[in-house]
């Protein structure tokens, strides 16, 4: 973990419900100056405010995505606050959940730790950007959006389109794309399931469970694929609105399902951003970036799109075996994020 005491100092933002969001400073601040500071959003899922994943959940040993973010950023002079996310504060009621456990209640928290930060003696309140990765990009921009005035965003492994047409994504046609990308379909349709199952590298970091072999044989015909994977899929996302799965309860599902397409959302967006993306993470791939950003340039936003190459999802590079990882962050993309964030802060720069 880094030692972000010796590179500043912290101070506690006040959210709701006793809880906080830690603020991190550059060690020096001239008196009677203020500096930019950034607002760190997580992926979906449990995580504390130092975005921590223990070794057999990231591939490459415990890594702290956002303590390490934070320290980029505070080396470069800017303020950095991250929080714990609900999926880890917030009571899951036995999968129904609560009504402060939704995608709103994330926006609700980042609106509230912007506003915080703003109003912060050491923190120039009119450069606060939302940082947000995967899930967090779009409470990025439905934050932004709420908050109204300039807005300054950066956003890494975004999803653009609405949350049915993206999940259906993600649950079926991301597996048919690859079986049918990946090779392993012939001309009369028939798939090689057993030559898919023993592409481990290719498939390495979006498709965990590879159980079609034991389903439906060494082959079999993709049409047959397709009903199957549509019905599974329609199974879990009745269950997943009806009482929750694991991951996440009934209460968050429905609220996320209900909220619009995010790239639709930059049509009550000004100001500027940058877009980051892994050109080999199949999670949200670059098409959604690219999405992303042409309605943020159709809209009069300053928008700046970089895909990096052979990264993954959570822009981490893969191991000396070739499987895909879930961090640390990439040293080169560490750094182009933190020099993208701070040409977003910096008026009058071009990104």
């Amino acid at each position: 973990m880094t030692d972000i005491a010796a590179l500043g100092r912290t101070d506690d933002l006040s959210l709701d419900d006793g809880r906080t969001a830690t603020l991190r400073l550059p060690g020096e601040i001239p008196t009677g100056r203020a500096v930019p500071a950034v607002v760190l959003l997580h992926p979906f899922g449990v995580w504390d405010r130092d975005a921590f994943l223990p070794a057999e959940a990231s591939g490459n040993g415990p890594v702290r995505l956002f303590d390490d973010l934070g320290a980029a950023l505070v080396r470069a002079g800017l303020a950095a606050a991250a929080f714990d996310t609900r999926f880890l504060t917030e009571d899951r009621r036995d999968g129904a959940g609560s009504p402060r456990f939704t995608f709103t209640g994330l926006v609700d928290d980042a609106v509230r730790v912007v506003e915080q930060a703003r109003a912060h003696p050491e923190v120039d309140s009119s450069r606060v950007l939302l940082l947000g990765v995967s899930m967090g990009a779009e409470v990025a921009v439905a934050a932004a959006e709420r908050l109204g005035g300039e807005s300054h965003l950066a956003v890494v492994a975004p999803s653009a389109e609405a949350r049915p047409v993206f999940q259906r994504w993600m649950g079926l046609d991301r597996r048919l794309e690859w079986l049918v990308a990946g090779g392993f379909t012939g001309a009369d349709g028939v798939v090689d399931l057993a030559a898919a199952r023993a592409d481990e590298l290719g498939r390495s970091g979006w498709w965990e469970d590879f159980d079609l072999v034991d389903r439906f044989g060494s082959s079999a015909d993709l049409e047959l694929l397709r009903a199957e994977l549509a019905f599974e899929y329609d199974t879990w996302e009745q269950q997943a609105l009806g009482r929750g799965d694991e991951s996440a309860p009934a209460s968050f599902w429905r609220d996320w399902f209900a909220q619009p397409a995010p790239y639709r959302r930059l049509a009550g967006i000004t100001g500027r951003m940058t877009i980051h993306v892994g050109a080999e993470d199949w999670t949200t791939p670059p098409r959604q970036a690219h999405l992303l950003h042409h309605a943020a340039l159709a809209h009069g936003l300053q928008s700046q799109l970089t895909v990096h190459p052979r990264l993954g999802h959570l822009m981490s590079p893969r191991s000396a075996d070739g499987l895909r990882t879930y961090g640390p962050f990439d040293p080169e993309f560490l750094r182009a994020l933190v020099e993208s964030v701070d040409a977003v802060l910096r008026p009058g720069q071009s990104l």
